[in-house]
């Protein structure tokens, strides 16, 4: 619970950044086995009245490297607020997509979920821009802290031009969080340009000194990077 209410203090220990403290991103981590028929069913489900009116953007993507978690891929729901949030929860009684379940349970196995909420936002959100993430999970003691140091970082980077796509933290408020409390991402157009700019962000004095900062502060759990494969509902 003080983690919680922690990841609400830091909002408003930030500034220069866009926040949106009411918006939400729902993880949900599957092995897929049939890839191809998973996106054929996630296209019918999408294209149905159910989908059409769903209130979030939904992206479907594969790992390419995830370490020893099992998953293949992860469908995000991207909520603008609260009462979207809860709307496209409670929509997941509806038939149309416990049809969608019943269709896709051979090929695909649930292997987490996760409900986090939005901190920090930022960068360039450009389609072309954001096909690569590049997901840090960890373990955040004081999240107000992290934050102002991650605010920093980030600012350096753009000032630098280093930030081709977007960026973000989150805060997770409904998952375990014996893995992780938190998570940072940035993203790139493809994966040739996530790892240059990796590079370039190790290698910089910013880097350096927010690592000095967040040393005893936090404890990276994961690395993993993932690629889009299909988005719907964009805006």
């Amino acid at each position: 619970m003080k983690n919680f209410l922690y990841s609400f203090l830091a909002i408003f220990l930030i500034s220069g950044q866009s926040l949106s403290a009411a918006g939400y991103i729902a993880q949900y981590s599957m092995k897929v086995s049939n890839p191809a028929a998973y996106v054929e069913a996630m296209d019918e489900l999408m294209s149905s009245e159910w989908g059409k009116s769903f209130p979030a953007v939904v992206a479907l993507h594969q790992y390419y490297f995830n370490g020893y978690d099992d998953a293949t891929h992860v469908v995000v729901l991207n909520y603008d607020d609260t009462a979207s949030l809860g709307k496209g929860t409670e929509s997941f009684n509806d038939p149309v997509f416990q049809s969608f379940l019943a269709k896709t349970a051979d090929i695909a196995e649930d292997i987490e979920q996760s409900l986090n909420m939005k901190l920090i936002n930022g960068g360039n959100y450009d389609r072309a821009n954001n096909q690569v993430y590049t997901i840090f999970r960890m373990q955040v003691k004081d999240p107000g802290a992290y934050a102002k140091a991650y605010t920093e970082v980030t600012k350096a980077q753009e000032e630098a031009g280093n930030v081709a796509g977007s960026y973000g933290l989150r805060s997770l408020v409904g998952g375990s969080t014996n893995y992780y409390t938190h998570y940072a991402y940035t993203s790139a157009g493809n994966f040739t340009d996530a790892m240059v700019g990796a590079e370039m962000l190790y290698s910089s004095e910013s880097f350096a000194e927010f690592s000095k900062k967040v040393g005893d502060n936090r404890k990276l759990m994961n690395i993993s990077i993932i690629g889009t494969i299909k988005t719907y509902n964009e805006k």
